[in-house]
């Protein structure tokens, strides 16, 4: 792995004390058209003869599902928000769509059952929903005004693929002023070589920090009786 050596001549950035009145879980791509068999990028390994293509995907993806339930869970019982986005268009042919998204392919190939979340992981009551049509989330959609009416600067991520449209996301968020963790167990790319390489690109030099699920249900419920504690 790659480190820049010019972190070692600065310091980390300071964290903030954790508050889950000002935090937010953003859970990326979680929907049946990025992350399910079925789905878009499965129909296209199928009708492509590569079946085989994105099976570590998919398993991975089962493999993160399971810490993402329990993170949002214990961020709705603590009051933090948890907000889902996913790719969706505003037009039937995907043509207010960006290059970064194929939009011709998607245009081709997109079904109804593409912008379902994956049952797991989906809204539940008056979660906010983000459609995006980029890449990356803040490139096309309100959430950084979303973020900023809420009161939210620390941000939580999760979800696919981690080293594209977690990544495009994440590193905005941080460039923006949002303090910005990602969780390290909930985030999953095609291969888990991608998905390690990119988290020490994004977390070198400490400006946007991965801690595990577990560690963060941990510091949420230590945050609940009002304690502060560092994330």
């Amino acid at each position: 792995m790659a480190y820049d050596p010019y972190y070692q001549l600065v310091p980390t950035p300071k964290e903030p004390a954790f508050d889950p009145s000002r935090t937010a879980f953003i859970v990326i791509d979680l929907h049946k058209g990025c992350a399910h068999p079925e789905g878009l990028m499965g129909r296209l390994a199928r009708d492509q003869g590569k079946p085989w293509a994105l099976k570590e995907r998919f398993e991975f993806v089962q493999e993160i599902l399971p810490n993402v339930r329990r993170l949002q869970d214990s961020c709705r019982a603590a009051g933090i928000e948890v907000i889902h986005v996913r790719v969706k268009y505003l037009t039937n042919d995907c043509r207010d769509g960006a290059r970064s998204l194929a939009r011709e392919t998607k245009a081709r190939n997109t079904i109804p059952m593409d912008y379902e979340f994956m049952e797991d992981v989906a809204p539940q009551g008056d979660e906010i929903i983000i459609d995006k049509t980029t890449a990356g989330t803040f490139n096309s959609t309100p959430l950084e005004s979303v973020l900023r009416n809420l009161g939210r600067d620390r941000l939580l991520f999760a979800g696919m693929v981690t080293e594209g449209c977690v990544e495009l996301t994440a590193r905005v968020a941080a460039d923006k002023g949002f303090f910005t963790t990602l969780v390290s167990d909930g985030c999953a790319s095609s291969t888990h070589l991608a998905h390690y390489d990119a988290l020490q690109r994004m977390t070198d030099g400490g400006l946007i920090v991965a801690r595990t699920s577990s560690e963060l249900v941990s510091i949420i419920e230590a945050a609940r009786p009002g304690r502060a504690a560092a994330a």
